[in-house]
């Protein structure tokens, strides 16, 4: 028993097709119906059953199957990990970051990593929490800028700054002239939020009670877009203090008395080959001026 005839039995039971399956693992169909009898001779059990236009699992099967899944995700687990040893991803890195982010420190970090690490090649995605998560628990991103919490015990975590709410009025609004405000004070509101599946979406629902704040139907895919409904007197909206524009004359943005903010870390998998240098970019990153 081989990795190749454990491939060969996934590709089968995913397929439920010798000959898709032949196709595949690029291997002709018999070549492939005779190491899986040798499987099956090797492990004393039939794993499937034939039939003329069918192919399923038999019970032995079922049960083998999702060791084998198990066996051949280690396997590149060790060659991944031999990858980066070997120095073939050295020179590499993924970074995530959720769209309320991205574009407004992204530009910055990537600075102060190519001043420290200029031979490192950055790959940036732009992506939503969740997605970001399951790419970084698929290995298939090295970190990613997260708000807190991220209650995932396969993910490491490193707090880089705290991120202040501001309330953004327009430049004509009752409210535009106060340096500070309780968020009562802006009850009964059009509040503009960003579309399902943003994160901060989900923290301003948190921080203003429904009951007092009228939900505007409106939902934006980015915070320019909240933030030009704003100057435009559509509503209001929580800005993240990175994307505060403060030399804007058509809007306001106006201190917090409760003071909420949003927590972000830089986040990647306890098992990264690569942690070391995570933690070192955590430093790096930590949010304060450019030296």
């Amino acid at each position: 028993m081989n990795l190749r005839d454990l491939s060969y039995l996934v590709a089968v039971a995913d397929l439920r097709n010798f000959s898709q399956a032949a196709e595949h693992c690029s291997i002709s169909q018999p070549t492939l119906s005779t190491q899986i009898k040798k499987l099956e001779d090797y492990l004393g059990a039939d794993l499937f059953v034939r039939e003329k236009n069918h192919v399923d699992l038999t019970e032995a099967g079922r049960e083998v199957l999702p060791l084998a899944r198990r066996i051949l995700d280690d396997a590149r687990s060790i060659r991944q990990i031999a990858a980066h040893a070997g120095g073939r991803y050295r020179n590499h890195l993924s970074l995530g970051a959720f769209p309320s982010l991205a574009s407004y420190v992204l530009p910055e970090y990537v600075f102060r990593i190519k001043q420290h690490y200029p031979e490192l090649k950055l790959q940036l995605v732009e992506e939503k929490t969740q997605a970001l998560i399951a790419l970084l628990l698929s290995k298939k991103l090295d970190a990613a800028l997260l708000a807190l919490p991220v209650a995932i015990d396969a993910l490491e975590q490193r707090i880089l700054f705290e991120d202040p709410f501001t309330l953004a009025v327009c430049a004509d609004h009752p409210l535009a002239e106060l340096d500070e405000v309780e968020l009562g004070m802006a009850a009964q509101e059009n509040l503009l939020l960003l579309d399902e599946g943003h994160c901060l979406r989900d923290q301003a629902l948190k921080l203003c009670d429904p009951s007092r704040f009228v939900e505007h139907d409106f939902r934006a895919s980015s915070l320019e877009t909240l933030r030009y409904m704003v100057k435009n007197g559509v509503g209001v909206t929580l800005m993240p203090s990175v994307a505060v524009q403060p030399d804007d004359k058509d809007i306001r943005y106006i201190a917090i008395r409760q003071r909420p903010s949003r927590t972000i870390a830089l986040v990647w998998l306890k098992a990264h080959p690569r942690a070391g240098l995570l933690e070192d970019l955590a430093g790096l990153l930590a949010y304060k001026p450019l030296v």
